[in-house]
């Protein structure tokens, strides 16, 4: 069996059986209440969750159906590399959100963002860097009213 095979196979495998807990979980959020369109009940949640895997599942399943043809890399050459960093950036950005504060962090976020992973130019980067971490400050601040993280600034 070829790798692309093996592959192709475990990937039904995996298809199944996120089928089978899809299945299991739409059927047992049916015992909740799905409330109504304005006012969703506890089984409405699980219940949408449990039909989107389903409806993956069944597009995994598909898509892995035994074909003829060349196989193909997932990842080509080096493209694995963006998703990467941009899972650090993101990782970073959480870790120093609390330490740092919202306002700094995220515009080092959106620099750091935009330089690595976007490769725009420094004068774009910085009117949005600045312009988004206005945007989203005043957006939860005051009309949303959540406190954001401070960091060091709290004085």
């Amino acid at each position: 069996m070829g790798r692309r095979k093996a592959i192709e196979k475990w990937n039904r495998v995996s298809g199944y059986f996120l089928l089978a807990i899809g299945v299991i979980t739409a059927w047992s959020s049916t015992s909740l209440s799905m409330g109504k369109f304005r006012h969703p009940g506890p089984g409405f949640l699980p219940f949408s969750l449990a039909l989107i895997l389903i409806l993956l599942s069944l597009a995994l399943i598909l898509e892995n159906r035994t074909k003829g043809g060349p196989s193909k890399p997932f990842w080509p050459e080096r493209t694995w590399l963006r998703p990467l960093l941009g899972v650090i950036i993101f990782t970073l950005y959480a870790f120093f959100l609390g330490y740092i504060g919202f306002i700094l962090t995220t515009f080092l976020f959106l620099v750091i963002w935009m330089w690595v992973i976007e490769r725009i130019r420094w004068v774009t980067i910085l009117s949005i860097s600045v312009g988004v971490t206005a945007v989203l400050y005043f957006i939860f601040e005051y009309f949303l009213e959540v406190p954001l993280p401070t960091g060091f600034f709290s004085g």
